[in-house]
């Protein structure tokens, strides 16, 4: 069977409402294969390569998350580019699967400190100086989500699964 599907481009070149969602058996080598397919879906659909790459690493993370954290053979990541009132747009990526109850206490303390941080960025940067004292791990993956992609986080327990979501709102660049 062969699908085709048509993109619509509004004037700016964006593609929007633009989505997609997969369910998968994490894994290690999947991360560098959905990174590489995500990154050219953003700059197919957004146009812009620097803000494709920040998305791609967003993704990155968050994949990395499901597969050191998740505690069954299936996840769930979704991307979302939908437009809002005039040049806005918004993006989120989620990432959906079954984790420990510390893990998920873990993620939702993180993900509440990064929210409650007056500055991201030097929030960021303190996270990187404990994280050098620690032997396992750095938790830095949703800090850096916040800080470098500036997008805002958010989790919540859905059909028994917890989800992360990564939001942020862009302005497309104007084509020539």
């Amino acid at each position: 069977m062969k699908m085709e599907i048509e993109l619509l481009r509004e004037g700016n070149g964006v593609i929007v409402p633009a989505s997609f969602s997969i369910r998968f058996a994490p894994s290690s080598h999947l991360i560098a294969v959905v990174r590489r397919f995500v990154q050219s879906f953003y700059a197919e659909i957004l146009g812009d390569s620097e803000l494709s790459s920040r998305l791609a690493l967003v993704t990155h993370e968050l994949l990395e998350n499901v597969v050191k954290y998740g505690t069954t053979a299936s996840a769930m990541l979704g991307v979302s580019i939908r437009q809002n009132d005039g040049d806005d747009h918004e993006v989120a990526v989620t990432i959906r699967n079954s984790a420990s109850a510390e893990n998920i206490a873990e993620a939702e303390r993180l993900i509440a400190e990064i929210a409650a941080a007056d500055d991201t960025f030097a929030y960021y940067q303190q996270q990187m100086e404990i994280a050098a004292e620690r032997e396992h791990g750095s938790g830095l993956g949703l800090v850096r989500i916040a800080a470098e992609a500036g997008m805002s986080l958010s989790s919540a327990l859905r059909d028994g699964e917890f989800e992360i979501e990564a939001r942020a709102h862009y302005t497309p660049p104007r084509s020539s």
